[in-house]
């Protein structure tokens, strides 16, 4: 054996005190895993079958064992020969990092330890051969209860609740969502199809799926009262593309609306209680005089929207996982954007309140004359607010905090709100800005560019309430299967609702 190819052999693999008979078995094995030796191969003649090495080879030359130099292959200079046995090396290396890392992985999902990993990787086994060995070693230390035929096991809960997580955060990385901290062996699941996440759930489940073909595979996986995963894994993934989309997505109404908690889907009375009375002295029998307060009300109720989405087989089959997470984010986007509709809705509308008036109007004394944004038709937009009187007559001083635009007018109200000098054109740069920091400019496309508003914290006066059914802050997604089309159906639904509790906290002022 030519010293390049032993030296080639032990960088991929091959024992330094191997002999001979295992260094050629060896080079064979590589051969069949596609990693190829460019250059000569033996250094005794044709004629000789010792396998000795010659003089010459022994001490170090490019020699065929002849006692002549090897002539190098035509057309190939020994530079390139060099060239090629480095790069065969450097790749050997690369497939068995990759391989190491494949077999720690599976370990890893059939919770095994460490030590099974190393074993696994000195025995050069292949990464199938790894996973049927791993499997193997799951079924026989959770054998099967009760008798049958179905080969079904029941894994240890640490063990599937591994897998699970390693399968969940390898396919959501692959279809391009955030995971904090991926669970261990969650590598082995980003290259793999759902075909093959299908068979291992069933595998994992104790099902024998020897001789059956792709479509039977997933048919088993999803069929009603399945024991494998397969089902809730994907249900998951949805989950998870819909909640990133729906957390992503611009919510820009959350700063100036009140949010609570809806029971059920009656209407919600929210009660406008009235400014407290004075502090009195005490009766004439030195008892505490009671408050009295004058309440109105507004209401509004949570609605239910949703929507379903189907993962057939022939999907599942086709590995179309993209397509799969694709819809959820839609509706992700779609349920934020249903919020902010609800929400803007009601301050575009202007609607009737409890006591017939629209909700800016100037018998509320928070319908403004025409002004531009600038520093002028703030201070009349902020006087008007802070006169405002409550239901007893008292003044409420309600203090403007947000300054409410369409997005045509943003990048003025930005300038205008954070410049450290008014930038109205008749003041010198050296004028103090009175606005800066005390307003935070809110734009939004929904907004018309007819007009802007003012709003106050809603911890100080909530203008408009929003409520969530039960306190649930986000959509909500479960899975089952489908009988007529075999598909697993994901179902989507969002309850939320949202309405205009009192008038007093904000203000409207025409642009023209």
């Amino acid at each position: 054996m030519h010293p390049r190819l032993r030296a080639f052999l032990e960088a991929n693999g091959l024992r330094a005190d191997a002999s001979e008979e295992e260094a050629w078995k060896h080079h064979t094995k590589l051969k069949g895993k596609g990693i190829e030796y460019q250059g000569p191969e033996r250094t005794e003649s044709a004629g000789e079958g010792s396998g000795q090495r010659s003089a010459a080879a022994g001490a170090g030359g490019d020699h065929d064992g002849s006692g002549t130099a090897a002539a190098p292959v035509a057309g190939i200079s020994q530079e390139d020969i060099n060239r090629q046995i480095q790069t065969g090396i450097q790749g050997g290396i690369a497939a068995d990092r990759q391989r190491c890392r494949e077999i720690e992985d599976v370990c890893a999902v059939a919770g095994l330890e460490a030590d099974s990993a190393r074993d696994m990787i000195d025995r050069n086994l292949t990464v199938d051969q790894a996973r049927a060995e791993a499997f193997e070693t799951m079924r026989q230390s959770n054998p099967p209860i009760g008798g049958g035929a179905t080969m079904r096991t029941q894994v240890g809960v640490e063990s599937r609740e591994k897998f699970r997580s390693a399968v969940g955060d390898g396919l959501a990385l692959r279809s391009g969502i955030h995971v904090e901290t991926p669970a261990d062996g969650h590598r082995e699941f980003r290259g793999r199809t759902l075909r093959d996440v299908a068979r291992q759930c069933l595998e994992v489940a104790g099902v024998n799926v020897r001789g059956l073909n792709d479509m039977e595979i997933v048919g088993r996986a999803i069929a009603p009262g399945s024991t494998s995963d397969f089902p809730l894994l994907m249900s998951n993934l949805a989950g998870l593309a819909l909640l990133q989309a729906y957390n992503e997505w611009p919510a820009t109404f959350w700063a100036f609306v009140a949010k609570t908690s809806a029971n059920d889907f009656k209407a919600i009375n929210s009660l406008k209680m009235s400014e407290a009375p004075d502090l009195k002295g005490m009766n004439e029998n030195g008892e505490y005089q009671t408050a009295k307060f004058s309440e109105s009300g507004e209401n509004y109720r949570v609605i239910r929207k949703g929507i379903k989405v189907a993962l057939t087989r022939e999907m599942i089959i086709n590995d179309d996982l993209r397509a799969f997470t694709r819809i959820p984010m839609l509706f992700g986007s779609s349920a934020r954007r249903l919020e902010g509709d609800a929400v803007y809705g009601l301050i575009t509308a202007n609607g009737l309140m409890s006591d017939g008036k629209a909700l800016f109007h100037a018998d509320h004394n928070n319908l403004n004359g025409v002004n531009l944004i600038d520093g002028d038709g703030l201070s009349a937009g902020r006087a008007a607010m802070r006169k405002q009187k409550g239901m007893s007559g008292a003044d409420i001083d309600v203090t403007p905090a947000f300054l409410l635009t369409s997005v045509d007018d943003e990048t003025n109200a930005e300038i205008l709100l954070r410049s450290a000098a008014l930038p109205d054109d008749n003041k010198s740069a050296g004028v103090h800005n009175p606005w800066a920091g005390k307003l935070t400019p809110i734009a939004d496309p929904r907004l018309p560019d007819t007009d802007w508003y003012l709003f106050a914290h809603p911890n100080q006066f909530p203008v408009i309430e929003a409520a969530y059914l039960m306190g649930n802050e986000q959509p909500y997604v479960e899975e089952m299967i489908d009988f007529d089309s075999d598909a697993l159906v994901t179902k989507v639904r969002h309850e939320f609702g949202a309405g205009v509790v009192d008038h007093v906290g904000a203000s409207k002022t025409p642009k023209a």
